[in-house]
């Protein structure tokens, strides 16, 4: 299986802090810590240790080869990243002690994409299984719009959300996976299931919506799946949603149902905020397979 993820490859400041700062606050920082980071990377990491071969495009600056050669090390095809004149992106993210997170991003390279470099990079895919993006670079839009016609599957995580979401090209889309507030910012419902309905009437995707500590939910149109998450002791919620995504599109594209699916990232997920870091917290599928024998028993 080979997935092309097309997306942004930050570096990340954590700042953990006694509690996430309220408008105008000034607060102390307990430490400080640097991940390799981006919605990008940490999918294309997911995939890969659930099991696919992962190629990934993007930009870094000058100052981001050690994301792509943490990618490589890690078993993923970073030979299309490319180095944008502008710095590499990055991500603030302040913590509280309960894992619960606040980010600023800076766009950088990521932002530097340009419409013939995704022409050259589909050229050189065009047989990939999947091209998985997010809404972290530029040319989004145009690259599923290509991958479409090209009769590539397509899964976007519209995240993090902003008000041009709204105008993405949905029938080009055929996986949508995206958190509650994320849906309920596009469609205006607050209701789960009026939620999902909504976002499938936009292009006829099918829906992963993921809701926290109350589960995830799957529809397609006719069928509708939720599953609860597992509880655990949240030291890090950063990359949650990235290890859901990455596992659950490897176990639906691998022939799971998709209540499998959901249990299977719900699985990698509740690992992942165990532990400091997005990326480094991604655990691979031994890891996730124990972990559900574990709670089996």
């Amino acid at each position: 299986m080979k997935i092309l993820v097309f997306g942004s490859l930050n570096i990340d400041k954590v700042y953990s802090l006694p509690h996430l700062p309220d408008k105008g606050e000034m607060l102390g920082c307990e430490e400080l810590e640097t991940h390799v980071g981006g919605k990008g990377l940490n999918q294309a990491l997911a995939l890969k240790k659930a099991g696919a071969d992962v190629v990934v495009a993007g930009m870094v600056g000058k100052d981001g080869a050690f994301l792509t050669d943490y990618l490589t090390r890690s078993g993923v095809c970073a030979e299309e990243i490319g180095t944008a004149a502008v710095p590499t992106g990055h991500a603030i993210i302040g913590i509280d002690p309960q894992g619960r997170n606040q980010m600023i991003i800076f766009g950088g390279a990521n932002r530097a994409i340009t419409e013939p470099y995704c022409d050259a990079v589909l050229a050189r895919h065009g047989d990939a299984d999947l091209l998985l993006t997010q809404y972290e670079t530029a040319c989004v839009e145009y690259m599923l719009r290509r991958a479409h016609e090209q009769g590539i599957t397509t899964a976007v995580n519209p995240s993090p959300y902003v008000d041009a979401v709204k105008d993405l090209p949905y029938h080009c889309i055929d996986w949508l996976i995206l958190n509650e507030d994320e849906g309920r910012r596009i469609t205006g419902e607050t209701e789960d299931d009026a939620v999902a309905r909504a976002l499938f009437a936009l292009g006829g995707s099918r829906i992963i919506l993921t809701l926290g500590s109350r589960g995830a939910l799957y529809y397609d149109g006719e069928n509708t799946v939720k599953t609860p998450a597992f509880a655990v002791n949240a030291v890090d919620t950063t990359g949650a949603g990235d290890t859901f995504t990455g596992y659950s599109l490897f176990a639906l594209l691998s022939g799971k149902s998709p209540q499998e699916a959901l249990r299977d990232a719900a699985a990698a997920a509740a690992i992942a905020v165990t532990k400091k870091g997005a990326a480094e917290t991604i655990p691979d599928r031994a890891q996730t397979e124990a972990f559900l024998k574990e709670r089996q028993t």
